[in-house]
């Protein structure tokens, strides 16, 4: 019998860390942006996906959270009651920059959105790294605007 040729794995995609992966136990949650701020703990943990030869671990803004500031809440927004939820994709150098940030979904609000996009261009990411090696890469960031009553 011949042996069959293996094939190479496909590329890993990252998906919005919307949803935990298999492996995580608990959903990481979004970034609240509310009227008068509350502080929240922030989630820490990194989700890694094993590849064929080396470990990918996916780049991570939430243990930076305390030095990545809050979008600023628009006062036109908060004087009409908008909020809403935008996914912001950022593609994350391999130095832990944002080299890139898009509306990936809007809130429904254009100001919202660009509120959102300015701050996350600021913001520091650990890098996803190949085995040791930090690599650029992207990912889905979602902000939440919502007013407190």
């Amino acid at each position: 019998p011949k042996p069959v040729p293996k094939k190479a794995p496909p590329p890993i995609v990252q998906k919005a860390p919307e949803f935990a992966p298999v492996e995580a136990p608990a959903e990481p949650q979004p970034t609240p942006v509310t009227a008068p701020s509350a502080p929240s703990a922030p989630a820490t943990a990194a989700s890694s996906v094993p590849t064929h030869a080396e470990q990918f671990t996916e780049a991570n803004f939430r243990a930076n959270y305390a030095h990545n500031p809050k979008p600023e809440y628009p006062m036109i927004a908060k004087s009409r009651g908008w909020q809403g939820k935008v996914l912001l994709k950022v593609q994350v150098s391999a130095e832990g920059l944002s080299d890139a940030v898009a509306v990936d979904q809007s809130s429904g609000h254009e100001i919202l959105d660009e509120s959102a996009v300015e701050a996350v261009k600021k913001w520091k990411f650990i890098p996803a790294k190949r085995g040791e090696t930090p690599v650029a890469s992207s990912v889905i960031v979602p902000i939440i605007f919502t007013l407190r009553e």
